[in-house]
């Protein structure tokens, strides 16, 4: 990780530049009479950013050399220190704009602030000057070969075989360690078996060291498996590549004993062939592979491929003819085979009983490893030359990021080139994931608007910065940096985390640059550099820390537990995000400095107790995020239309499964009671009718004065437009929003409110509540908002609208309270992107449910629950084909026999059945189970107190 620093650099001199060449910044300059000197400093950054551009695509070369690593550090500090300056700029610019040529400019306080941000200007031309003559005292960068070029020559000096020390590093638990992979053998080894003579191309993929390699030397050293094939060879492919076709035919030829100037192609052409590509990096690398293998060989050739991308693994399999190429994903060992590769590490044997205590500490330690097996058999190998001790071990747990950095060489080598090979743009990003703590859920929406409110994501010409974001974030998952909560084909992965392993090096980078300071237990030393980003996790009361600490330089504060007293001040100055979420006793007055904090840009108090915002909320004019979700905020502050850069207004409860569980849960909970049981008789919980709302509001915040105003809104919800006051008809205006919640409407209101949907051309995601919804029927098509992918109704509709079917877009439907029969079912059934269907409380009101045949073409998840008068669910053969979860909860009229619930063989995709809080159903469970044990996927299945299945909504439902 030598181009950390390079990266950090780069990736703040990209948004540095992008303001210092505004034209606010040139007017600015001129009117406080620096203009020569922003000039200059513009000028200097650009040469830097020129060489850091140079540097970053060649890290190895540059982190060579300690002078050029400090040099590119004092770069970044300088770098931001520009941008602290035009934040000041920018804030001096607005201020003045409105009366620049009036008596405001010329008062005393104006012309102190001129004074005072010209004089900084000087102070960093002076320091910009000093960068360059260090630079031209130490030939950083003019003497010797420039990183590039000396990056060219050390490869020319890489003989031509593969790096020894990846190799150890698979090696590591190679040989006799593969322990739990002999399903994942026989699965890829049917991939490429039988004697069909087309061309077959089986990919493999997944994270640095899960043991793709390892996986795929079993298979190919299958004496059996050999015997079918005329030749083979194994490539292992060299990073960096160039001029790769002729680097793999020269390595392919030798590596099946060819002379150098025989063909490699009319080799091949008449032999049946098994070829494994390992460790490929790119579609560019497999475009030039490729053109090396013949394209008439019929005789039953295969390729297999290894990669650490999804999206390459699929390119590698989509050059093959149709039906011949595979894409198979390698998933972490279970919890079983973990313990049994830890134990052959070291103890030799997977029998080994290892005693209570000793196997909780065993416990911890793989909880850790997460199923990584590069990472369990480094550490075992560890533990082997160590006293056998519970005491042992549990210090290991505790220290194991200092031991990462000194004996578990080959994970490091594994991570280490896995972060090289990452673009500088992704760099920078990716160091930003060890704010979060180890294990912890990350929501992808949260990550998103906290990159682009630090300024990672440059805005792209012809793509708006939430999709640059959006691609940003599913390269860091195609290149198994991250890894997705567990999802299904085609459906967005809404939360990911960051590998314990992985986490431990990339939080002692950021850490190492000076970026980053925790707070927690452990931590007893008080940073005396500019602290970027500070994160305050087990708090234990240590006032005093902060008090000695500077703030001013913050530009990111996360709080993760309880909440210091008064940690907000006037001191984060610079301060642009502020993520409060969940954090415990927050109180409504820790927020009386926050219109202080005059460049902040996020700022989520999502899960917390407070109840009321604070009137200099106003003065946030930079604010694009604000989320007081699962609060008990209800009204917005006046002056809130004055935020016109705000593009995420978040507040009230989601309709969602997560909401319906923290309502059950709070009849258990006295705790969660107190928050959630007025949501509960909101909602009629357990009615026998049907889903009032007429409460509702408490779950939502009043539509603010002037909303209309915010026409930057991409995210609005859960507002309450039904105030007599028109609301409902300005939100027409809003041109930009992507997602709508609205609720407290009447019949009146709704229909205006309907025709305003309808000029919203970029809505997305639409949530309406209220007691009735049935106007929505009534509704003429044309007003239909086209490209909706998601609908969330609640409160009684009776039918369901015929412009349903048309929403050809659409992929997630959640009903509550509507009360639908049957014959509605129908305008649901053939839609082709509809992935998610939830049916709860009282939104179906029939007793039976029929899912016919051919129908529900693409739906993968179907959600039952709370449906009281539901007495059968029908499944025909070929409906829902592609299913994989089915969950049917709390319906306590279905009958306990074989029409309870049928046709769960004919989901040929179900991985996944849960039957809970039904009632007493022995006998449905008893036929079930065995449709189950025949059933060609072996699908879990849950009942009762079962182990929690995986959360729908971190699979299916999209991030807020």
């Amino acid at each position: 990780m030598e181009g950390t620093a390079v990266s950090l650099a780069r990736s703040v001199l990209d948004g540095v530049l992008s303001s210092a060449g505004s034209a606010v910044a040139d007017e600015v300059a001129s009117l406080i009479g620096v203009p020569k000197e922003v000039e200059f400093i513009r000028n200097e950054l650009e040469m830097m950013q020129s060489f850091l551009k140079v540097a970053s695509a060649h890290p190895e070369a540059a982190g060579r050399d300690d002078t050029v690593r400090t040099w590119v550090k004092q770069v970044r500090d300088t770098a931001y220190d520009v941008e602290d300056c035009l934040l000041d700029f920018a804030l001096y610019a607005a201020r003045t704009s409105s009366s620049r040529w009036g008596a405001g400019a010329w008062l005393p306080s104006a012309i102190a602030a001129r004074h005072r941000i010209a004089a900084r200007i000087r102070d960093l031309k002076v320091s910009v000057e000093a960068l360059n003559q260090r630079n031209l005292r130490y030939h950083i960068v003019a003497g010797g070969n420039p990183p590039a070029r000396a990056a060219e020559e050390a490869q020319m000096l890489v003989p031509d075989h593969d790096d020894d020390a990846r190799w150890a590093a698979e090696l590591a638990f190679e040989v006799s360690d593969i322990i739990g992979r002999g399903r994942e053998k026989e699965e890829v080894t049917r991939l490429i078996s039988g004697s069909n003579g087309a061309l077959r191309v089986a990919a493999v993929w997944g994270m640095g060291g899960m043991g793709k390699s390892s996986l795929v030397r079993m298979v190919h050293n299958d004496p059996v498996l050999l015997d079918e094939f005329d030749c083979g060879a194994w490539v292992t492919v060299r990073h960096p590549l160039d001029i790769a076709d002729v680097w793999f035919r020269r390595r392919l030829g030798k590596e099946m004993g060819l002379a150098l100037d025989q063909n490699v192609q009319d080799y091949l052409r008449d032999k049946r062939y098994l070829v494994i590509v390992d460790d490929l990096l790119d579609t560019d690398e497999w475009e030039n592979i490729w053109h090396v293998f013949p394209r008439d060989n019929c005789k039953g050739s295969r390729i297999i491929v290894t990669t650490r991308r999804e999206d390459v693994a699929r390119h590698c399999a989509g050059h093959a003819a149709d039906g011949h190429g595979h894409v198979y994903e390698l998933r972490p060992l279970g919890e079983a085979e973990s313990m049994d590769l830890l134990c052959r590490k070291v103890y030799k044997t997977t029998d080994y009983p290892l005693p209570e205590d000793m196997a909780k500490q065993a416990s911890h330690i793989l909880k850790r490893c997460r199923g990584l097996p590069l990472a369990i058999s480094t550490i075992g190998g560890l533990l082997a030359n160590r006293p056998k001790t519970s005491i042992e071990w549990r210090n290991l747990h505790e220290h194991l990021g200092a031991e990462l950095e000194s004996d578990l060489r080959n994970i490091t080598k594994v991570i280490v080139s896995s972060y090289d090979g990452l673009p500088y743009h992704l760099k920078s990003i990716f160091l930003y994931l060890s704010i979060f703590p180890e294990n912890h859920e990350i929501r992808r929406t949260r990550l998103l608007r906290r990159w682009m409110a630090e300024g990672y994501i440059a805005k792209n010409r012809d793509m708006p910065v939430e999709d640059v974001a959006e691609r940003f974030y599913s390269e860091l998952i195609n290149r198994s940096m991250i890894q997705p909560s567990k999802a299904s084909p085609g459906v967005r992965a809404d939360r990911c985390r960051v590998h314990g392993m992985v986490l431990q090096h990339i939080l002692f980078k950021f850490t190492e640059e000076n970026q980053l300071f925790l707070i927690e237990k452990h931590s007893n030393e008080v940073p005396q550099s500019k602290i970027r980003h500070l994160v305050v996790s087990r708090w234990k009361r240590r006032t005093e820390k902060l008090l000695s600490m500077n703030l001013s330089y913050l530009r990111s504060l996360t709080i993760i537990g309880e909440c210091p007293l008064s940690i907000i001040s006037p001191k984060m100055r610079l301060l642009r995000v502020l993520d409060l979420e969940d954090t415990e006793n927050l109180n409504n007055d820790d927020l009386k400095h926050i219109g202080e904090l005059y460049h902040l840009r996020y700022l989520s108090l999502r899960g917390t107790k407070i109840s009321v915002l604070p009137p200099s909320l106003q003065k946030l004019r930079y604010l694009e995020t604000l989320d007081i979700q699962d609060t008990k905020v209800t009204r917005l502050p006046d002056g809130i239309a004055k935020l016109e850069k705000l593009r995420y207004l978040l507040a009230g409860v989601n309709l969602a499964r997560d909401l319906l569980l923290k309502l059950e849960d709070s009849e258990m909970d006295t705790q969660q009671g107190n928050i959630f049981g007025k949501m509960a008789s909101s909602l009629c919980y357990k009615c026998s009718e049907y889903c009032k709302v007429s409460e509702v509001d408490q779950l939502s915040v009043s539509a603010p004065e002037g909303m209309e105003k915010l026409r930057n809104l991409h995210m609005l919800g859960m507002v309450d437009v039904g105030q007599g006051n028109g609301v409902a008809g300005k939100l027409r205006k809003l041109t930009n929003l992507r997602r709508l919640g609205v609720t407290g409407f009447n019949e009146e209101e709704g229909q205006e409110l309907w025709k305003s949907i309808g000029k919203l051309n970029r809505l997305q995601r639409l949530e309406m509540r209220s007691d009735s919804i049935e106007f929505l029927a009534t509704m003429d098509e044309s007003t239909v908002p086209r490209h909706l992918v998601s609908l969330r109704l609640c409160g009684k509709l009776g039918s369901l609208p015929n412009w349903i079917s048309s929403l050809n877009d659409l992929a997630k439907v959640k009903l509550l309270g509507t009360q639908i029969r049957q014959e509605d079912i129908v305008h649901l059934q053939n839609l082709r992107n509809l992935v998610l269907l939830g049916l709860w409380e009282n939104s179906y009101i029939g007793d039976s449910l029929c899912f016919s045949t051919s129908t529900f073409p693409k739906l993968k998840f179907l959600d039952i629950d709370g449906l009281d008068k539901l007495e059968t669910v029908k499944i025909e053969e070929d409906g829902m084909p592609e299913l994989e979860q089915l969950w049917v909860n709390r319906c306590v009229s279905l009958h306990d026999h074989r029409n309870g619930l049928s046709g769960v063989q004919y989901l040929p995709n179900l991985n996944e059945l849960l039957l809970k809080k039904c009632g007493e159903k022995k006998r449905l469970i008893e036929i079930l189970q065995g449709q189950v044990n025949k059933h060609v996927r072996r699908p879990k299945f849950l009942i009762g107190k079962s182990i929690p299945p995986t959360n729908p909504e971190l699979t299916y439902k999209h991030g807020s």
